[in-house]
C-alpha cells in the first residue's frame, strides 16, 4: 500500500513557475489525506513560496524545499543542508567570468528567510517578485554575505545550454551542478538533495521505500526518484531523469487519483 507521495512542482505537478494550484490537484491531495496517504511537495523553490501555494489545503503537509536543503513539517525543520563558503566563493568567481563572456547571469544565494541577489536587471527582478512571488533581498556584493548558504542558483533567460557546461567544467568536481528548469541551474549542497530529504520523511513517518512513490522531471529530481519505491518522470523530462525512472507519464494526477 502506498503511504507517501512526493512530487516535484515546476514542470511536473505544475506548469513551470505557476503560482496557483488548480482545484483538481487540491482535491486530489485532500482525498489522499483523507485516505491516510501523505503528500509532500518537493521543489527547488523557496520554502515560503511552496508553503503559500499549499496553504489553502487547510492541513499540514511536509515540504521539501531548496532541492532538499530544507525539509519542514509543521514549522519544524527536520533537515538542512549548507554549501561551504569556499564553494560559494568559487561559484561567484565562475559567475563573474560567465558574465564577462555572455553578458548575463542572475545569481541567488538562499538563506533561511530570503534570497540574496546582486541583480539590477528589471526583467529578473520583476520575474522573481511578481511572477515567482519570492522573498528577495538585493545587495551590491554577494561576496559580502556571511550567513550560512542553503542553496545557490543561477538564471540565464537564454536557457541552460551555456550555463550547465560552463559551470560544470569549472566547479563540477566540487559541487553537483544540475538543471532545475528551462533557464536555471542549481548547485546541490553536499549531502542534501531531494532524495536525502525524502528519506528523512520516510524515517519520520515509519514508511518503507516500497510504500513511497514520486514524480519529477529534471536532474535535481534524480536522487528522489532513486529513493522512492516507484518513480515516475514526465514525458517532457530530462533524459537523465527518465533513466532513473520506472515509468514515463504525461502527468502525476492520473497516477495519484489511481491511489484513491
Amino acid at each position: 500500500m502506498i503511504k507517501l507521495v512526493a512530487s516535484d512542482l515546476d514542470g511536473t505537478l505544475l506548469h513551470n513557475y505557476q503560482q496557483t494550484v488548480p482545484k483538481e490537484i487540491y482535491d486530489t491531495i485532500k482525498a489522499l489525506h483523507e485516505k491516510g496517504i501523505i503528500f509532500t511537495a518537493a521543489s527547488g523553490r523557496q520554502y515560503a513560496n511552496i508553503r503559500r501555494l499549499f496553504a489553502p489545503l487547510g492541513f499540514d503537509i511536509p515540504y521539501i524545499a531548496e532541492n532538499g536543503s530544507m525539509c519542514v513539517y509543521k514549522e519544524e525543520i527536520l533537515a538542512t543542508g549548507l554549501t561551504p563558503s569556499k564553494t560559494i566563493r568559487h561559484i561567484l568567481d565562475a559567475l563573474m567570468e560567465y558574465r564577462k563572456i555572455y553578458h548575463t547571469g542572475h545569481c541567488i544565494l538562499s538563506v533561511k528567510d530570503t534570497y540574496y541577489s546582486d541583480s539590477t536587471d528589471e526583467r529578473f527582478i520583476d520575474y522573481m517578485e511578481n511572477d515567482m512571488h519570492n522573498i528577495v533581498t538585493y545587495v551590491p556584493d554577494l561576496y559580502a554575505i556571511k550567513e550560512p548558504i542553503i542553496k545557490a542558483a543561477i538564471c540565464d533567460f537564454g536557457g541552460t545550454k551555456n550555463l550547465e557546461p560552463f559551470f560544470h567544467k569549472r566547479i563540477g568536481d566540487e559541487i553537483r551542478v544540475v538543471t532545475s528548469a528551462d533557464h536555471w541551474i542549481d548547485f546541490i549542497a553536499p549531502n542534501a538533495n531531494k532524495g536525502t530529504a525524502l528519506k528523512v520523511l520516510m524515517e519520520k513517518f515509519g514508511i518503507k521505500k516500497e510504500e513511497c512513490i514520486c514524480f519529477g522531471d529534471q536532474q535535481n529530481d534524480i536522487e528522489m526518484l532513486k529513493a522512492a519505491g516507484t518513480a515516475y518522470v514526465m514525458a517532457t523530462g530530462h533524459p537523465l531523469a527518465k533513466k532513473a525512472a520506472d515509468y514515463v507519464v504525461e502527468s502525476p494526477l492520473p497516477v495519484m487519483q489511481g491511489l484513491l
